[in-house]
């Protein structure tokens, strides 16, 4: 599965890329050499990477992490061009560009921004370029925020139809403690019900520098293995770890695919934020559950939240389970008088095997 991946996406953190005065340039050329390889096998690669708000503050000479959203973009501001800068000058020893390419939630969201995206990539893969991701930081606002690269990364992976997604940390891969504390702490070589694993162990440490800790990179993976992308999550100081987990090497957690969600029903799960709530009566949910027919207002009992057509609801039963969630063909204000409130393409069902 892995030795037949011809499209990967990278995704490193913070971490990894903290040197004592900045950027870790060894870590940097390491990389970049790293993926040169690959490229020279006829591999395209995707490079999603944080850093930038490390540059800014390390170029600022500050000793803490940003307050404010505000703070923080303004040092993304600054540190956006320190990073490319870095990874230009290291990709130039082997003759290969990159491109710059900055995202916010929005521009996934929207099917037409989504596919714009996905043009963008294509072109720059045919072009031989190396596409470097990052949240649009210094743009972005809460509501359209990703939130951390992690998350990102695994968009990414759905947007360019990648064959695997490769998440560096600083750790080995996922334990089932934290191996720092516990000593008799065991590498997780595979999993398969992600669900189980965050339920069973604690993830709760947060890196310094980072915006997540290992939850987010397993929530992450989770998303990318229901879009059928398989995931490993590794430790990127190992020597060469891309090249030796494109080999086949059992290297770090490998987060195995499964169903795979259709790119409208990801949009609708996972990068649309819902507007409002509809509480939909028994016989409307057995319909939407058969996954047999649409759901009509009548079905609808009541309602919360603001919401116009085209925007993401949560549907709930009378009692309050959640069923699913999907885009309204119809206002709040409409909901009395329309007929079709949303069609049974446009809706996601929240089953335990999705």
């Amino acid at each position: 599965m892995l030795r037949k991946a011809k499209r990967v996406v990278v995704k490193v953190g913070s971490q990894l890329l903290a040197g004592e005065d900045g950027l870790n340039r060894e870590f940097i050329d390491s990389l970049t050499r790293q993926i040169a390889s690959l490229r020279g096998k006829g591999v395209e690669v995707v490079l999603v990477s944080s850093g930038a708000v490390l540059a800014g503050i390390k170029a600022l000479k500050l000793r803490r992490k940003p307050f404010s959203l505000s703070e923080k973009q303004a040092l993304s501001a600054v540190g956006q061009p320190y990073l490319m800068a870095e990874y230009r000058e290291s990709f130039k020893r082997f003759n290969l560009k990159v491109g710059q390419v900055l995202l916010t939630a929005e521009d996934l969201r929207s099917k037409e921004r989504f596919h714009n995206a996905k043009n963008t990539f294509n072109a720059l893969f045919k072009l031989g370029v190396i596409p470097v991701v990052n949240e649009n930081d210094t743009l972005s606002t809460e509501e359209i925020r990703i939130g951390d690269n992690d998350n990102l990364s695994a968009h990414v992976s759905v947007l360019v139809d990648a064959d695997l997604l490769v998440i560096l940390t600083t750790s080995p891969g996922v334990f089932d403690k934290n191996p720092e504390n516990n000593p008799d702490a065991k590498l997780i070589p595979v999993i398969e019900d992600v669900r189980e694993i965050l339920e069973s162990c604690d993830f709760s440490t947060q890196t310094r520098f980072g915006t997540g800790g290992m939850a987010t990179k397993i929530e992450a993976a989770a998303k990318a293995a229901k879009k059928g992308i398989p995931v490993i999550i590794a430790g990127g100081r190992e020597e060469r770890v891309l090249e030796r987990i494109l080999n086949g090497e059992r290297l770090g957690t490998l987060v195995m695919p499964c169903k795979k969600l259709k790119a409208k029903g990801y949009r609708i799960l996972y990068l649309m934020k819902p507007k409002g709530k509809l509480f939909i009566d028994q016989g409307a949910e057995e319909a939407l559950v058969k996954g047999e027919k649409s759901l009509l207002s009548r079905g609808v009992k009541r309602c919360e939240g603001e919401f116009k057509k085209g925007d993401a609801v949560e549907v709930f039963s009378l009692n309050g389970k959640l069923v699913g969630k999907g885009i309204v063909r119809c206002s709040k204000e409409e909901l009395s008088t329309s007929k079709l409130c949303i069609h049974r393409d446009d809706f996601v069902l929240l089953r335990e095997d999705i």
